[in-house]
Parts: C-alpha cells; sequence; structure tokens
C-alpha cells in the first residue's frame, strides 16, 4: 500500500488485559529516545478484552482463543503493519498458527525476554512467573532449555497460588494487593535460591513493581517484548539504554 499518511508500523493485539496493554504501550513509548512526538514509533493496538480466557482453554484442552486472535492478526495485517506484538504472554501457546496466518512477522514473548535475561544473568536456574496455562504449554520451558538455562519453579503449591492471586488482583484493579501476592511469590523464589525470575505474564510487572527482593535480576517480558519491537522498527544505535 503506497501513498497513505496514517500507516502503522507496529500492530498490537492487545486488551489481555487491558492494564497490561497500557503498560507496554509505556514501555513501548520509554524505549524511544524522542525529541518531538514524530520521533515515536506509529503503531494500531486493537484492544479485545473480549477473546476467551487464555490460560482456561490451554488446561481444558480447547482452542476457543484462536479463531479470535486470527482474527486480530488478519485486521492488523490489513492495515500493512511492519510486525506484530502480542501483549499477553498465554497467547503464545498458538503461536505457530497464527505466525503461519500473518504477513507481518509476530515477535515472540518469550524469545524477546530469553534474549533479554541472555544480556543480563549468567544465572542457570531461572524462576518463570506465569499463568497456569502457560506452564502447561511449556514454551517458556522449551525455549529456556534450548538458550542454556533451566525453568527451576518453587515445588512448593503456594509459590503458584500466589502468582496466581497477584495475576487475578491485577485484572480486578486492586494493586495493594497484587503486590502483596507478588511479594509472597518472589520470596519463595529468594528461599530456593533462585538468582533470576522472568515476570511471563503481562499483570506481572505492575504487581512486581517495587517488590523484588535485592539480588534477585528481574527479566519483565513485557518490556522485552516493547525494546525487541523498538530495535526492529529503529536504528538500534539510538537506542535509549533502559536495562
Amino acid at each position: 500500500m503506497t501513498g497513505r499518511l496514517l500507516r502503522p508500523r507496529l500492530g498490537v493485539v492487545g486488551g489481555l488485559g487491558p492494564l497490561a496493554t497500557a503498560d507496554f504501550y509505556r514501555k513501548t513509548v520509554d524505549a524511544v529516545p524522542a525529541e518531538t512526538d514524530a520521533d515515536h514509533i506509529s503503531m494500531a493496538i486493537l484492544s479485545v478484552p473480549q477473546i476467551p480466557d487464555r490460560s482456561g482453554a490451554i488446561r481444558e484442552g480447547n482452542d476457543k482463543p484462536l479463531p479470535w486472535l486470527i482474527e486480530a492478526i488478519d485486521m492488523l495485517n490489513s492495515l500493512d503493519v511492519e510486525i506484530i506484538a502480542i501483549a499477553c504472554n498465554t497467547a503464545h501457546h498458538w503461536y505457530d498458527a497464527l505466525a503461519a496466518a500473518s504477513r507481518a512477522e509476530i515477535v515472540h514473548i518469550a524469545d524477546a525476554a530469553i534474549d533479554e535475561l541472555h544480556r543480563r544473568s549468567k544465572a542457570s536456574r531461572v524462576a518463570v512467573m506465569a499463568t497456569r496455562g502457560t506452564l502447561r504449554s511449556g514454551f517458556y520451558q522449551k525455549r529456556l532449555q534450548e538458550a542454556g538455562f533451566d525453568c527451576c519453579n518453587p515445588t512448593e503449591p503456594a509459590f503458584q497460588h500466589a502468582v496466581d492471586d497477584a495475576i487475578l488482583q491485577v485484572k480486578l484493579g486492586d494493586l495493594k494487593q497484587a503486590k502483596r501476592a507478588c511479594a509472597a511469590a518472589f520470596e519463595y523464589c529468594r528461599k530456593d535460591g533462585l538468582e533470576a525470575v522472568i515476570l511471563a505474564c503481562t499483570e506481572l510487572p505492575i504487581a512486581a513493581e517495587d517488590v523484588a527482593p535485592e539480588g534477585t535480576l528481574v527479566v519483565d517480558a513485557s518490556r522485552a517484548l516493547a525494546l525487541t519491537c523498538v530495535r526492529r522498527l529503529r536504528n538500534p544505535d539510538r537506542m535509549r539504554n533502559t536495562a
């Protein structure tokens, strides 16, 4: 498509949930060393909170979210975007089907997070805070193993309960309770001697702010995805150092 004044370069599948998408947008804006508004990346954010629950679908063994996600990808492709980001970790369970249906490259959030982990840590044992669906899908574990890391989540059941509660409370808008739950999850990681944690749900960075224990490296998958998208679309030499 030529001759268009309005052409978004980045397409975002969002609304999963809405606050997490707002957080991703802010991180994308923060990653650009802009001097004027026009320096920022043009993007189209398609917020579709009605997409069926991704974690529940994986745990139940169905693909209910997939037609919705494909339609969202189709809509962004119709805008002629260059790359697409999905601001939801769990939705990447269907990455292969979505990538096959898309003209534009879809940036994989787990690849972005693990690239960031490589740059910032030599730890071999890593915790992945995520929905139960993301963990059951296994794409983080597979990619971590291929990159030379081990996913070593605390086995105490209360750890995952705390992660689940942190995610839920962000969706409910109770950020105070979300932070308490996230702090409890971090404490289980500290007790198990885990030096690095990937926040592999886009709600978790909101809950994790200022609660990570000292000495724990925290990789925010949402931020890593934003940085990767900006690097792909801008001259890397002009990237702001936000590590």
